[in-house]
């Protein structure tokens, strides 16, 4: 999948949330040896103490875009995931909701936990969400999710 269509990103959930229905999850192709791989951070959700990490742009302005990440996590994670996120330099992030959140020494790489804020449904989801300026860099960023 390329991540600079619009068409695509905008896929993401739904296709996300097949696979969670079916109990799979997301992998990707290993560059080294063309074999398709699970997910490093244990993102299956199949398994309860794990969660997925599924990021859409909602909003974009001239200088820069809101992003929404959804974590798709078991019962016992859905309160207890760390999410990573990672922009493009020279992207930062300007502005955060409904999670806490860290930064690395670059600026590049925000961790965020749950703070009780995240529109928890009923089907095991929550969502943060996140404004990046662009500084001429409109690379969608990276996401994941991890579970203690």
């Amino acid at each position: 999948m390329h991540d600079g269509y619009q068409s695509t990103i905008n896929a993401i959930p739904q296709i996300a949330a097949g696979l969670a229905s079916r109990n799979l999850c997301a992998g990707m192709i290993s560059p080294s040896t063309g074999q398709a791989v699970a997910p490093s951070d244990g993102g299956n959700p199949g398994n309860p103490a794990s969660c997925t990490a599924t990021y859409q742009r909602t909003q974009q302005w001239g200088d820069r875009f809101n992003g929404q990440v959804t974590i798709t996590a078991g019962a016992s994670a859905i309160s207890s995931w760390t999410a990573t996120v990672t922009v493009t330099a020279p992207q930062k992030v300007s502005a955060t909701w409904n999670g806490s959140p860290s930064w690395d020494s670059s600026g590049n790489v925000m961790t965020m936990k749950p703070n009780g804020n995240g529109n928890l449904a009923a089907n095991g989801t929550t969502t943060f969400g996140f404004t990046v300026m662009a500084n001429g860099q409109w690379a969608a960023p990276s996401v994941s999710c991890s579970t203690p």
